[in-house]
């Protein structure tokens, strides 16, 4: 019964401390395997970029540009430059997601909405080992051809 008992608590206390982001690795220390108990939560470096043309592959200026996740607006709305494009869009900080969706609307209201779900790639090459919370560098790069309304 006791042991039961303290089986139980034991799993509470570590589903708790796991919420918390708590978690236990292992590391070496002279030869022995020691836990070790880390916190955080994971992190990564994201970039979207892309370029914004109309029917004729000429570049539209002043379109707005919205990363969101989960119908929420992740990130500040960014606008398309002379030359179409929105780059170099760049935010450290809480984030591995799997997908984003990128939405782009005209401003000037002469073009058609459009909007797609992209995948985010990681690239975690430059990521020290001992590093176990970060996620590398995630980025996006999406191309849109706008139709006029």
């Amino acid at each position: 019964m006791k042991a039961k008992l303290l089986t139980r608590v034991n799993a509470l206390i570590g589903l708790i401390l796991g919420l918390f982001g708590f978690s236990c690795v292992s590391c070496v220390e002279y030869g022995v395997p020691v836990p070790v108990a880390e916190y955080g939560c994971p992190y990564a470096t994201f970039e979207a970029k892309g370029k914004v043309t109309d029917e004729n592959a000429q570049p539209v200026q002043n379109i707005r540009v919205q990363i969101k996740k989960n119908e929420q607006s992740a990130f500040p709305d960014i606008y398309t430059d002379e030359n179409g494009e929105y780059n170099t869009f760049t935010y450290n900080g809480i984030f591995p997601l799997d997908s984003v969706d990128i939405i782009v609307s005209d401003t000037a209201d002469i073009y058609a909405p459009d909007s797609v779900r992209v995948k985010v790639d990681y690239d975690r090459s430059q990521v020290q080992p001992s590093d176990h919370w970060n996620a590398g560098s995630g980025s996006v790069y999406q191309d849109f051809q706008l139709k006029k309304k």
